[in-house]
């Protein structure tokens, strides 16, 4: 059963910021590098869209929002590392599931 997918205004920043910064690489890829990357997160998306409550808590549940519990996906769309955070709520009893931030996992922690 597929929950509903909503993208938070700062998923889609970061969405957009890690494009463009792609975009910007000519040397390793530019416009060809963005879509290939959007079109694996896309991909992870879809697989966490079948099954959120699959995934465990981030490391800041708790402590970021703290009326939040605050879930994690590591989305690593190429064989070398580090990838990316994706970052969720669920709402079970809407089955709504809110992607906040798409955050690299070189990135610290959400604190408050």
């Amino acid at each position: 059963m597929s929950w509903k997918l909503h993208l938070a205004p700062d998923a889609v920043r970061c969405i957009e910021d890690q494009m463009r910064w792609y975009e910007e690489d000519e040397q390793r890829g530019g416009s060809d590098l963005a879509d290939r990357w959007l079109g694996k997160l896309e991909t992870a998306l879809s697989k966490l869209n079948q099954h959120p409550e699959r995934h465990g808590f981030a490391p800041e549940n708790g402590r970021w929002q703290p009326h939040l519990e605050l879930r994690q996906m590591r989305f690593v769309p190429w064989k070398s590392k580090p990838g990316w955070r994706l970052l969720y709520v669920l709402d079970e009893g809407r089955q709504h599931l809110t992607l906040l931030q798409v955050r690299h996992e070189r990135r610290p922690w959400l604190v408050d």
